[in-house]
Formats: structure tokens, C-alpha cells, sequence
């Protein structure tokens, strides 16, 4: 009974470590998604700070990712009657939003943000068009975030 309950310990231990080092390596690989001038002018315009975009569901959703740095600016950017737009820089292609009939649009929106607040907002992929290390711009309302590169999960 002792030496199940140490390696089941010993087990837990191993995987609270691991999520720990993914937690240390993950802003690493986010740090370069975008020229820190521009992240800069984002969160100074817009109350925002991009984290990620990243291929999901087998490459036929992108997931894109960012935290709230100032909510007032930020409201714009989560209201809910504004339809966000990936757009594909080597196509010209838009992609939306998904928006199932059950649990509606795959976003998060809020009228009251919080600060450091990570949101997310889910694109179709159709026929996995965009891939990794595609160049694509994000249009929500009138923010445009361009020269965003698509990276893997």
C-alpha cells in the first residue's frame, strides 16, 4: 500500500513538473510574435498585448490569443457586435469566425474586461488553407494587427 501511494506521488510530482516548465517555455515562444514597437502601440491604443496565433483542431481552426492591459481601451476590441476577420497577406482570403448554432460565436467577448485577462478568439480553417508560418493580418473593428505569423500548438 506505502509503495503505491509513492509512485503514485512520484507520478503526480512528474506531471506538476512538466506543466510548470511548459508554463516557464510558453512566453518565451510568444515573446517574438510581434515587434515589441508594436505591441508597444497596441497596448497603448487598443489595451491589449497579442500572446499567440496558432494552428488548432488539425489545422482547421487558428487560435488566436491576447491578454488585456488596460480594459477601457480594451472594450472596443470585445464588443460583441463587431465581427472579427482573419485575413490570409499571401491571398487576400477572410476568414471568420465560427458561429454554432448552439453555443454561438467561438470568442470571448465581455463587456466589463479585466486587466490581465488572457482572451481568445477561434478562426475557420476551411481545407487548412493557412499553415504554419503563413503571414496573416487580424481586423477587429478598426484595429488591424498585421504581419502576424501562424505558429503550431
Amino acid at each position: 500500500m506505502i509503495s503505491f501511494f509513492r509512485i503514485n506521488m512520484l507520478h503526480s510530482l512528474k506531471i506538476l513538473l512538466l506543466c510548470c516548465a511548459v508554463q516557464l517555455l510558453q512566453p518565451a515562444a510568444a515573446a517574438g510574435i510581434l515587434p515589441e514597437n508594436v505591441q508597444a502601440e497596441l497596448e497603448q491604443q487598443w489595451g491589449i498585448r497579442v500572446i499567440s496565433l496558432r494552428q488548432s483542431a488539425a489545422g482547421y481552426m487558428l487560435d488566436f490569443r491576447y491578454k488585456v492591459t488596460d480594459p477601457v481601451k480594451a472594450k472596443k476590441v470585445l464588443d460583441r457586435s463587431i465581427k472579427p476577420q482573419l485575413i490570409v497577406t499571401s491571398t487576400g482570403n477572410h476568414l471568420q469566425v465560427p458561429a454554432p448554432s448552439k453555443i454561438g460565436p467561438l470568442r470571448q467577448s465581455s463587456r466589463e474586461p479585466r486587466t490581465d485577462t488572457n482572451y481568445f478568439i477561434f478562426f475557420a480553417n476551411p481545407r487548412r488553407q493557412v499553415n504554419i508560418g503563413d503571414e496573416v493580418s487580424i481586423q477587429i473593428g478598426k484595429l488591424e494587427i498585421p504581419g502576424l505569423k501562424v505558429s503550431n500548438s
